[in-house]
């Protein structure tokens, strides 16, 4: 007999790990945010809830840094799992905790019954290793959109459909989003994909959560502008993390600015909000 456990009131860290101790909460999903939140708290508060009860930590949504899960899983056991979907094709891939170790910031291979393709503008598959948009053919595939034809047809491509994502795939088969096609930055003739830059800022150990996108730039066409929310009570400056960073990131990969934020802006489901930070206007 199972039981499910609703919290009612605003989700906090600590009202989460009370009600884990509390009703011996074994699974449980989660937005990356939440992940960020519970690591945050102090770790004698942490400590203070027993949440040895916990089997399976699903988290999906929003990108999952490798960073991150290393960290969740270090402090809660190898208990996380990542996954990959969306409403227009149901689930996709899936990351076991040895996956998430192995290869950090992985979504995990597809799942049976998924066949993905990763393409290119052309609409050809990509070498292994190489970026391309990710379409996926299975038995969940919505037929279209509401009204929308003109959208249908460009998610469409032989049978596969995709919500305009990119994606990579290792030699083991296990793939890696590199984010939305429509957030690639594209500086000085280079494609910078903004998730691995966000991982590189959120492996530091000051920085909580990051988000890139690209500005125009006179000379190289966009630039890259990085979000930073700090840890609780940290000092860190822009010239220190840029000193930091230049030993992790080369070229136009490189953040030019750096802005702190108190939090990033997200929709409900806690996805980063792109379009506010792009009309961030510097002081």
């Amino acid at each position: 007999v199972g039981v499910m456990v609703v919290i009612f009131d605003e989700w906090k860290p600590e009202t989460f790990l009370a009600a884990v101790e509390r009703h011996g909460g074994t699974t449980t999903a989660v937005v990356p945010t939440m992940l960020h939140r519970i690591l945050a708290l102090p770790e004698r508060v942490r400590r203070g809830y027993d949440t040895r009860s916990l089997r399976a930590v699903f988290s999906g949504g929003a990108p999952l840094s490798g960073a991150l899960a290393n960290d969740f899983m270090d402090a809660y056991g190898d208990v996380l799992f990542n996954f990959y979907g969306a409403t227009e094709t149901g689930l996709v891939t899936f990351a076991k905790p040895r996956d998430l170790r192995e290869a950090p910031g992985t979504i995990g291979p597809a799942l049976p019954g998924c066949d993905v393709r990763l393409l290119d503008d052309a609409g050809r598959e990509v070498d292994r290793g190489a970026v391309g948009e990710l379409f996926v053919k299975n038995d969940l595939l919505v037929s279209g959109y509401h009204k929308d034809a003109e959208a249908t047809e460009k998610s469409k491509h032989s049978g596969y459909f995709s919500v305009g994502d990119l994606a990579r795939r290792d030699p083991s088969g296990r793939y890696f989003i590199e984010g939305r096609k429509r957030d690639m930055v594209i500086s000085g003739g280079v494609n910078v994909y903004p998730v691995e830059i966000e991982g590189v800022l959120e492996g530091h150990p000051e920085v909580a959560e990051a988000a890139v996108v690209g500005v125009p730039d006179a000379e190289w066409g966009e630039r890259v502008r990085a979000f930073v929310v700090r840890n609780e009570g940290s000092s860190l400056d822009e010239p220190t993390l840029k000193s930091w960073l230049k030993t992790k990131l080369a070229g136009p990969k490189l953040p030019r600015e750096i802005v702190f934020l108190d939090s990033l802006p997200r929709n409900p489901t806690g996805k980063v909000v792109k379009g506010e930070l792009l009309l961030y206007t510097p002081a």
